[in-house]
């Protein structure tokens, strides 16, 4: 017969794993590593955001390397601070002694022994902890502890290390790179395990990505949305986020019950705050997106949370895991709620009211006027950008105060809001969405009054309107605001209208009426000492000098106006004029300074991040590239200006960069496809009532007799009217198919790479080698996604490689990292 053999003593109990533990790699070594150097520490973070499982798999792996006790206390059921003790003593099988605190028993009966304990759960029983962690580490020498909390304990030595959200993919990523995110790999591990397999096509794998990315990548709430796959596609899981807290239920049924729903998820922190944090979180639910100390304290203080306590409160917020500080990704020093928090937040703020909720969207649309009234006079200044940054940080901010202004009886602040940003929109290429808030504005029945904040809102209208090309209306809007500033005498804002109707006529191919405006706008620009609308006004009347054929007059003002921008310190607009003079430049055949000048100008469009006048900047460049006979790199920039002025709704700029295409004609098809391109442009054009600039039209006549001598007469007309019907969309699709095609290279090695990549090439491989995403490289270098798409493509393909995860990996060979 058999005897059983005891098993030896237990050196940790916890618990067996029931599911696979996904990614962490990194935060996984910094625990541990954080663990061997501080005897306390204390994973913090959102409810939900894995902090157990990272605790547990830390624990585990140190058990292994070291032979340690490990155990593992569970506090979450405990309702009472006094037993915190209890519990662990229990697990550590320390018998109480009557008459005697239960901490003092632990510390004598712990002694000496080597031991790691996880504390589980500790926000809810913080004083109980807080006082037994104090107790363990003055009284056990080898005793460590690691603590998973949603607030740190607040003991000395402790160090505290914030668990995030699990990586997402971004924006544009392709399917290989969504897929290969951690979020994303939970979610498709998980729901696995519900017998719901996922496909891997670009549009399904959009589809998840975008699921995982609004749900911040908060583990539990993936899970969560995992375990709803079985009955609900993918696409309206997406399309019923919005309504997350009624979908994401159902899960384990021997989970907690604060982990089955994310309802009740975010409950348990919400019970354990103060009246005045849930006051001060209600409030802060009216930002979009990332936010200040400043804005948070005009936004969150009330009648019960005077404005010198929200600083207080926020920072309990903080500590509590329900605000996130720092590396928000809407830029340093900044606040941010995740949106799960925010969406709870908000049904809070509701709860309290049409009145407490008013008063919150009311600060924050007051705010946001005085900030975005403060940036405009920055935006053509020394600092513009500086301001151009702050602006773009607080984007999702200035749209919900717009959104919110049009709501409003009085029409004034959303004026004055959205003409105060036009500088902006312009710059960073947000013109079409800019034009359509002004038009909505000025479109309200209570807008129609004339005054001058409608004046100062038509005039920002027009310039937008301009570059979207619809011209008629930017006219119109001239003519209107120019009677209401004669009536009230505001000589600045007429000469400012006097330069946006010429411009307008311009673009209308109207210099005769045009120069007029000008002399009449430049005569008020000097005498009222505006060096800034002087210059405007100067490269306004060189445009209409080119148009009639005098470069040599068109050059000299140009000259003067750069000399008064950069008095002004308006680095945007002297890239711009920059670039006027090196178009003019060209126009007179002088090659070399026309291409030094548009450079310039293109480097500095880029590093403004001024999208507008990259989209100019490119194609001017490429007509440059092209005359200088380098068709190659003329069509790479005629793309970039293409892809990019499609994003932007910058209707006329598409039709030049087709034309740009036409001429270079490296790919898609021959005569034929120039043909087709010719077609397109003067489609757009004709819709636009717009006429080609002098030098595109003398190149784009050239080209098509070269064609029509090519192909013949029917073959062009036909090719050309066929092209009347062709969409962007497809022109870009020609381009990246005609890439694809091209000849992979036969494993470059790495020391080639700088004779066989452009330098822009290897930029973006050094960025895909540091594991940065299409939308992060397309900021970092100034460009569009499609553009960095295009670029990886082309590396691809010299480099023989069939993978971007193999990119990256050669990248690294290579030592570009």
């Amino acid at each position: 017969m058999l005897r059983a053999v005891p098993d030896p003593e237990p050196r940790n109990n916890l618990p067996a794993r029931v599911s696979s533990f996904i990614g962490r790699e990194a935060e996984l070594a910094e625990v541990r590593a954080l663990v061997g150097e501080s005897r306390l520490v204390t994973l913090s973070g959102a409810g939900g955001a894995g902090k157990t499982r990272l605790g547990l798999q830390a624990a585990a792996g140190l058990a292994d390397e070291t032979g340690d006790e490990v155990w593992f206390a569970d506090l979450a059921p405990l309702g009472d601070p006094d037993l915190v003790a209890v519990t662990v003593a229990d697990v550590l099988d320390v018998r109480q002694e009557p008459g005697r605190p239960v901490a003092d028993t632990l510390v004598e009966a712990v002694g000496r022994r080597s031991l790691l304990v996880l504390l589980d759960n500790c926000e809810h029983v913080l004083d109980g902890c807080a006082k037994l962690a104090d107790a363990l580490l003055h009284g056990c020498p080898n005793v460590s502890l690691l603590a998973t909390s949603r607030e740190p304990l607040g003991v000395d030595g402790e160090h505290v290390y914030r668990v995030p959200s699990m990586r997402t993919p971004a924006d544009g990523d392709d399917a290989e790179a969504i897929r290969a995110c951690e979020a994303v790999r939970l979610l498709e591990d998980r729901a696995a395990t519900h017998g719901v397999t996922l496909a891997w096509d670009q549009e399904t794998a959009a589809v998840i990505g975008r699921v995982c990315r609004r749900l911040d990548g908060i583990p539990l709430a993936v899970e969560l949305a995992a375990a709803r796959l079985r009955v609900v596609p993918a696409t309206e899981l997406e399309a019923r986020l919005d309504q997350r807290f009624a979908i994401l239920t159902g899960g384990s049924r021997v989970a907690p019950r604060r982990q089955q729903t994310l309802r009740a998820m975010v409950d348990w922190s919400w019970e354990l705050l103060t009246g005045p944090e849930r006051a001060v979180l209600a409030r802060l639910s009216v930002f979009a997106g990332g936010f200040g100390l400043a804005a948070a304290e005009a936004v969150a203080a009330g009648p019960d949370v005077p404005a010198g306590e929200v600083l207080g409160h926020l920072g309990a917020l903080v500590d509590k895991s329900l605000v996130q500080f720092g590396d928000t990704g809407t830029g340093p020093d900044r606040y941010r709620l995740l949106e799960t928090v925010r969406q709870y937040a908000a049904a809070q703020l509701d709860a309290l009211g049409p009145a407490a909720a008013d008063a919150a969207r009311a600060a924050h649309l007051d705010y946001y006027l005085a900030f975005a009234e403060a940036a405009a006079p920055q935006l053509a200044g020394p600092d513009q950008a500086e301001w151009l940054d702050r602006l773009d940080a607080e984007l999702g901010n200035l749209r919900a105060a717009i959104a919110l202004s049009q709501a409003q009886p009085d029409p004034e602040p959303g004026l004055r809001l959205a003409a105060s940003l036009h500088l902006y929109w312009r710059a960073r290429g947000h013109a079409a969405e800019g034009a359509s808030a002004l038009q909505a504005l000025l479109g309200a029945p209570a807008a129609q009054e004339a005054t001058l904040p409608r004046a100062r809102a038509l005039v920002a209208a027009a310039g937008l309107l301009g570059r979207t090309g619809a011209h008629a209306t930017a006219g119109d809007y001239c003519q209107e605001g120019l009677v209401i500033a004669r009536a009230a005498g505001d000589e600045r804002l007429i000469a400012e209208l006097l330069y946006m109707r010429a411009l307008v006529l311009l673009r209308q191919g109207q210099p005769g009426a045009a120069l007029p405006m000008i002399e009449q706008g430049l005569g008020l620009g000097r005498r009222l000492g505006e060096p800034y609308l002087t210059g405007c006004l100067l490269w306004t009347r060189s445009y209409a000098k080119a148009r009639e054929g005098d470069h040599a007059g068109a050059a000299r003002d140009t000259a003067e106006a750069v000399r008064l921008f950069r008095q002004a310190g308006d680095r945007l607009q002297v890239g711009a004029t920059l670039g006027n003079l090196g178009y003019y430049e060209l126009s007179a055949g002088d090659l070399d300074a026309a291409r030094g000048h548009l450079a310039e100008s293109l480097d500095i469009a880029r590093a403004l991040n001024a999208r507008s006048d990259i989209v100019y900047g490119t194609v001017n460049l490429g007509l440059a590239e092209y005359l200088g006979g380098s068709p190659d790199a003329a069509e790479a920039l005629f793309a970039e200006s293409l892809d990019l002025a499609r994003r932007m709704g910058m209707k006329a700029s598409m039709a030049y960069a087709l034309i740009g295409l036409a001429l270079a004609g490296r790919r898609g098809g021959g005569p034929g496809w120039s043909a087709r391109l010719h077609g397109a442009a003067d489609q757009v054009l004709a819709g636009l009532g717009e006429t080609v600039d002098p030098l595109e039209a003398r190149l784009a006549d050239l080209d098509r007799q070269r064609l029509r001598a090519a192909m013949g007469d029917e073959a062009f007309d036909a090719g050309y009217t066929a092209g009347r019907t062709l969409d962007v969309a497809q022109v870009l699709a020609v381009l990246d198919r005609a890439d694809t095609a091209a000849r992979p290279a036969q494993g470059t090695a790495p020391g080639e790479a700088v004779t066989v990549l452009t330098p822009r090439e290897l930029d973006v491989l050094k960025l895909v080698a540091q594991g940065l995403s299409n939308a992060d490289i397309a900021q970092r270098l100034f460009l569009s996604e499609h553009t960095v798409h295009r670029h990886l493509a082309n590396i691809r393909r010299k480099l023989g490689l069939s993978s971007r995860a193999a990119a990256a990996a050669w990248g690294v060979r290579a030592g570009l990292v």
